[in-house]
C-alpha cells in the first residue's frame, strides 16, 4: 500500500510538471473555480489560470511539489515548486483585501507556504520573501478595526494567528510574536459573548446562527486562540477557546454526532443540515479538539473529538461504499480520510479507526489512479490542478498515506518546524517572551 500510495502521488506530481505553463522562472495552471468560498454558494464554473493563494493558488501547488521533491529527491518537482511560489509572491496583491489575512485565502498561507518551500529546498529567497510577507500581515493587523474584517481561518483574523506564531517561533522575531497576540486580542474582543459560549459573525452573509466548525466557524478561532495561548501564556487566549467551543457544543447534536452547518439553505432558511467536511461539521471540528486537548487539557475535547471522529469514519466508509463522492481535501474523501489518518497519529493506537482512511486510499488507486479515469474534484466540475479542491490535494493525501510524518495541511499550526513541539509536547504554554 505505501509503495502504491507513493506510486499515485508521483504520478500526480508528474502530471502536473508537464502540465505547468512557464513564463521566464514562474509557472502556472488553468482550473475551474466554481465556488464562492465565502458563502458555500455554487455556480457556473470559470476556468482561468490559478490566483496565489493556498487554498486554490499557485501557492497550494507549490507547497505539495515542494514537499513531494523533499521525499522523493525528483528535481523537477522542485524546480517547479519554485516556479510556482514564484507566481504566488509575484501576485500576492490580486488576493483581495478582505481576505488578506486568512489562511487558506489570504498573505498568511502564501508567507506559510513559501517559508515551508524554502525550508524544504533550501531556498533563502523563498524563507526571506515568507518572512517579509508576514511582516506586511503585521502592519495589516495593526491596522484592525473592531467591526472591519472576517473573524474566520479561511480568509480572517484567525488565519493570521498560526502562520504568525510559527514564524516568531522559526525566527524569533518579536514583531511576528506581537502581531499574532494582537491578532488574538482582536478576536477575544470581537466575539459575541452569550451564556453559551463565544461566537462570530460573518460580515455580509446571512446565517442562521453564528457558524460552526473549522474553516468558517468557531472551531478555527478557538484553533487560533490556542495557539495564541501556547506563545504566550496569557489566561485570555484559552477562555476564549474554551467559550468557543463551548458554543459549539451547545449545538451539538448527540444523535446526529455532528455540529449544524448553520449557513442558510435558500430553499428552506429554517432547514436544520448537518455535513461530514473538513470545512464544515464533524471532521474539521475533530481536529480542532485534538489541538485544543493537547494543549489545554480537558476531558470534554477529548470526548468531542471521539464523537467527530466516530461520525466521520461512518460518513467516510459510507462514501466509500456508495461511490460518487469528490476526492478533494476540503469538502471530499481525501480531506475526512486525512483527518482520520492525523488523529490516528494524535491518538493512542486504536482510538481512531485508520482503517477507514485506508479503504478511502484504496477506492482511489482501484477506481481513478489505476484506471486513468478523471479524479473527482471538489469543482463538482473537471479535474482541477490546486490543493484544497483538486488534483495537488490528492496527490498530497496519497504522499501523507505513504509517509505519514509529512504535516497535514488542515491544520495549519506546526508546519514550520519538522522537530518536536517548541514546548516539548507537554500540553504546557510556552513562557511569555
Amino acid at each position: 500500500m505505501t509503495d502504491e500510495a507513493m506510486s499515485a502521488a508521483v504520478k500526480i506530481g508528474n502530471r502536473l510538471v508537464a502540465e505547468a505553463v512557464w513564463s521566464a522562472d514562474r509557472c502556472n495552471w488553468v482550473g475551474a473555480e466554481p465556488v464562492d468560498l465565502r458563502t458555500g454558494a455554487w455556480s457556473e464554473p470559470t476556468y482561468r489560470a490559478l490566483g496565489p493563494t493556498l487554498y486554490a493558488g499557485t501557492g497550494g501547488v507549490a507547497l505539495f511539489l515542494a514537499q513531494l521533491s523533499t521525499v522523493t529527491g525528483q528535481p523537477g518537482f522542485g524546480r517547479t515548486a519554485l516556479g510556482a511560489m514564484r507566481h504566488a509572491m509575484s501576485c500576492r496583491d490580486k488576493v483581495e483585501p478582505a481576505a488578506r489575512l486568512g489562511f487558506y485565502t489570504g498573505w498568511s498561507g502564501i508567507a506559510a507556504a513559501a517559508v515551508r518551500t524554502g525550508l524544504l529546498l533550501g531556498s533563502a529567497e523563498f524563507v526571506e520573501a515568507g518572512l517579509a510577507l508576514l511582516r506586511d500581515v503585521h502592519r495589516l493587523v495593526e491596522d484592525l478595526q473592531p467591526d472591519g474584517p472576517e473573524f474566520d481561518l479561511m480568509s480572517g483574523v484567525a488565519g493570521a494567528v498560526p502562520a504568525l506564531a510559527s514564524a516568531y517561533r522559526l525566527a524569533g522575531d518579536e514583531a511576528m510574536l506581537r502581531a499574532a497576540n494582537l491578532a488574538a486580542g482582536w478576536l477575544v474582543a470581537s466575539a459575541r459573548t452569550t451564556a453559551t459560549g463565544w461566537s462570530w459573525r460573518t460580515p455580509g452573509v446571512r446565517n442562521q446562527h453564528d457558524l460552526t466548525g473549522l474553516s468558517h466557524g468557531a472551531a478555527g478561532a478557538a484553533v487560533a486562540l490556542v495557539e495564541a495561548y501556547r506563545l504566550t501564556g496569557e489566561a485570555r487566549f484559552a477562555t476564549g477557546a474554551r467559550q468557543a467551543m463551548c458554543y459549539e457544543d451547545h449545538w451539538l447534536d448527540i444523535a446526529e454526532g455532528n455540529w449544524p452547518d448553520f449557513r442558510e439553505n435558500p430553499a428552506d432558511r429554517r432547514a436544520r443540515t448537518f455535513v461530514t467536511l473538513w470545512c464544515h461539521g464533524s471532521p474539521g471540528i475533530a481536529l480542532s479538539r485534538l489541538h485544543a486537548h493537547h494543549y489545554l487539557g480537558g476531558q470534554q475535547w477529548l470526548r468531542d473529538a471521539t464523537i467527530a471522529l466516530d461520525t466521520t469514519q461512518r460518513a467516510t466508509r459510507r462514501l466509500v461504499d456508495g461511490g460518487g463522492a469528490d476526492f478533494s481535501l476540503c469538502h471530499g474523501l481525501a480531506g475526512d480520510a486525512d483527518v482520520i489518518a492525523e488523529a490516528s497519529r494524535l491518538l493512542s493506537a486504536g482510538t481512531a479507526d485508520i482503517e477507514a482512511s485506508r479503504l478511502v486510499a484504496e477506492h482511489g488507486l482501484e477506481r481513478y489512479a489505476h484506471t486513468g479515469v478523471a479524479w473527482p474534484c471538489g469543482t463538482h466540475t473537471d479535474e482541477t490542478p490546486n490543493l484544497m479542491l483538486g488534483l495537488a490535494g490528492i496527490g498530497y493525501f496519497y504522499l501523507r498515506q505513504a509517509r505519514p510524518q509529512v504535516p497535514s495541511v488542515l491544520l495549519p499550526t506546526r508546519w514550520l518546524c519538522d522537530g518536536p513541539e517548541p514546548d516539548g509536547g507537554t500540553g504546557e504554554p510556552a513562557p511569555r517572551a
